[in-house]
């Protein structure tokens, strides 16, 4: 069975790496972005809710990290245009590869032994779903 692709698949794989790219660095920048600016205030209090806000809505970090989110999810949107749901929402899932090692590269964060089992999991659903299948 074939994938109903409208465009080649180079495209696809074009667009995926830009949009996952902006993803995984999207988020990565928010947190920086939120540990810097808002590091020592309580985020969902009604007190400093207005502080807070205007805090994020002003750091560069969180507004670019916002921004490449963005970026994201137009990508997104344009892969849906012409490709199966059932073909692009699962490749999308490298995204839960991507991000965790850039947060484990630039925020030093920790992953255990047992999140990089999933994240293997993951990397082999997508080497499935990549596969054509043949009769």
């Amino acid at each position: 069975m074939e994938h109903a692709l409208k465009k080649p698949m180079w495209y696809v794989l074009a667009l995926m790496a830009v949009g996952l790219g902006a993803e995984a660095w999207g988020f990565v920048l928010i947190k920086k972005g939120l540990i810097e600016g808002t590091a020592d205030l309580p985020f969902l209090t009604s007190g400093h809710f207005g502080h807070v806000f205007a805090q994020i809505t002003t750091t560069p970090r969180v507004l670019l990290g916002t921004a490449l989110e963005a970026l994201h999810f137009g990508i997104l949107m344009e892969l849906l245009s012409f490709g199966d749901v059932s073909f692009i929402i699962p490749i999308t899932s490298i995204g839960y590869v991507l991000t965790p090692v850039t947060a484990l590269v630039f925020l030093h964060e920790t992953i255990p032994p047992i999140r990089w089992i999933g994240i293997l999991f993951i990397c082999t659903g997508v080497f499935v779903i990549l596969r054509k299948d043949r009769p």
